[in-house]
């Protein structure tokens, strides 16, 4: 099946089919992990704290996990904001709050790991629109955590970097990150990702997850649900970004096609390509994880160093 026929197939099911291939997906999911990868999960519960919390926003209630590192509790930290993959629809798991122990632990920062709403029950623009809502509260958050404000960056993963770059472009929240790391971000949703070819059962899930974020197709073109259509006028002023993408991953060219967007608008950009990963590697502990790892810690300490 060709992508055309794939997203007119989608068009003709009902909300309550849609839910139920939503439902399994996340269901499946699980099988998907092994099980001493689920062990590496707490290889970090002596060493980080975390806090569960429903944070009152002008958006709602919104599910937050705060992680921080026990060797860091008595200190001013600098602060991440990050938002876990999962196609707009994949539900926030173990191994998102795993990564967001190691970045506390080994970057020396209190993150805010948010668990925003999925489509297709809450579609486009609602976990755009969540996510800043929860941001705009963060100053007055941030106190009782020892949170220092000012060094706010932003890390997103797969869809969380589709996000979180989506907020940043909008610039509707009273905060301004000093930085913002996407990693394997979706930057177009318009077009074919991949080039007219038979969808196996993987470009079949991506093409489902985008149905289910916005299923208005020309509305995808928008430059928040597809942020690589920004122009470089829009982009002008955007904090310091640097653009992760894996080498065995449909989306590498379009991310590597937002951080050249970035750049040509003079926007300071990082690009590095992890040419032997597939998607989700930094996530979901495969390939070059460890690499991957290492990397953004280090881009985090640099941001976090910097005056602005």
């Amino acid at each position: 099946m060709k992508r055309k026929e794939f997203i007119e197939t989608c068009s003709g099911l009902s909300r309550s089919e849609l839910l139920e291939i939503a439902v399994n997906a996340r269901k499946n999911v699980e099988k998907m992990i092994f099980e001493d990868t689920k062990a590496m999960f707490h290889r970090l519960d002596e060493e980080t704290v975390v806090e569960e919390r429903y944070f009152e926003t002008g958006w709602g209630k919104t599910h937050v996990y705060v992680v921080r590192s026990l060797n860091h509790k008595d200190e001013k930290l600098p602060v991440v904001v990050n938002a876990h993959g999962g196609g707009w629809t994949l539900e926030h798991s173990e191994r998102d709050l795993y990564f967001c122990r190691r970045m506390a632990y080994l970057a020396g920062c209190v993150v805010f790991d948010i668990d925003y709403v999925l489509a297709p029950e809450h579609p486009y623009p609602a976990a755009i629109e969540e996510i800043e809502a929860f941001i705009n509260i963060l100053p007055e958050i941030c106190e009782k955590y020892n949170g220092d404000i000012t060094r706010l960056l932003y890390c997103g993963q797969s869809a969380g970097g589709n996000l979180l770059g989506a907020v940043t472009q909008r610039r509707k929240t009273v905060v301004t990150p000093v930085a913002q790391i996407l990693c394997y971000p979706p930057t177009d949703n318009y077009n074919d990702h991949f080039h007219g070819s038979e969808l196996d059962e993987r470009g079949m899930r991506t093409e489902y997850y985008g149905f289910f974020y916005n299923q208005n197709f020309e509305e995808r073109s928008n430059h928040d649900v597809s942020i690589a259509f920004s122009t470089v006028e829009e982009l002008k002023g955007l904090p310091d970004t640097d653009v992760i993408t894996a080498g065995m991953d449909t989306l590498c060219p379009e991310g590597e096609r937002y951080a050249n967007l970035l750049k040509e608008a003079g926007v300071k950009t990082t690009y590095r390509c992890f040419t032997n990963s597939r998607h989700g590697f930094a996530v979901n502990l495969y390939d070059e994880w460890k690499e991957g790892e290492t990397y953004i810690t280090e881009l985090m300490k640099k941001h976090f160093a910097v005056e602005k």
